[in-house]
């Protein structure tokens, strides 16, 4: 009895990895549940008692990256500091846990099957999360200036999309041109993330050298 025990969570780790990478690879529905049990080195019936199906798979791995994204921004966004060091701080974080996470990032930006209202929801529940955050930290402090307000539900996807797109288009930009992904260090990437948002592509538009977002 001690030794299923014992075997459980390492099963279960072990589907759970498995499924990050062929879900990443292939896509989910790509996937298939035989193939997922057999790169695994599990029975079948393994993955549906820990679980339920495919999908309650797919929910485990979203809700196992999204907390520890809000985590973050929770965090880092909060707090002390103005605009710039408080967003520095967060965009730094967030891009070492998507570097870290890579395959979980891509699952949770790439599978949004829209025709799925019961992924559409659980994805959703999260995202208003991250809305919240913003629109607390960001979007009303900022807002309080006539003319420069920005809504969360705008800013959240912003932001997470701008830092997410060098490991999403990372290989295809290998493609382009060889050796692009490591052209630029995780450190400068950040830099040029919070530069971007704060003063744009063209620069500091005004005598106090940044613009504000």
């Amino acid at each position: 009895m001690s030794d299923k025990k014992q075997q459980k969570p390492n099963s279960k780790e072990r589907i759970l990895r498995t499924a990050i990478s062929l879900f990443a690879r292939k896509g989910f529905a790509e996937t298939g549940m035989r193939e997922l049990a057999a790169e695994a080195e599990v029975n079948l019936s393994m993955v549906n008692y820990f679980f339920g199906s495919k999908k309650g798979l797919l929910k485990e791995i979203l809700d196992d990256f999204l907390s520890g994204y809000l985590a973050i921004a929770r965090e880092k966004l909060a707090g002390t500091g103005d605009l710039h060091s408080r967003l520095e701080r967060f965009i730094v974080s967030a891009v070492n846990y998507f570097e870290a996470e890579r395959d979980s990032l891509i699952i949770t930006i790439s599978e949004l099957p829209h025709d799925d209202p019961e992924i559409v929801e659980h994805k959703a529940s999260w995202a208003g999360q991250m809305v919240e955050i913003v629109n607390r930290e960001l979007c009303l402090p900022h807002g309080e200036k006539p003319g420069q307000n920005i809504p969360a539900t705008c800013l959240a996807p912003m932001l997470t999309s701008l830092m997410a797109s060098r490991f999403l288009f990372g290989p295809l930009m290998e493609e382009v041109k060889a050796g692009s992904s490591r052209a630029v260090s995780t450190e400068n990437y950040t830099k040029m993330l919070v530069g971007i948002l704060l003063q744009g592509i063209t620069g500091a538009d005004n005598k106090g050298g940044e613009r504000k977002i």
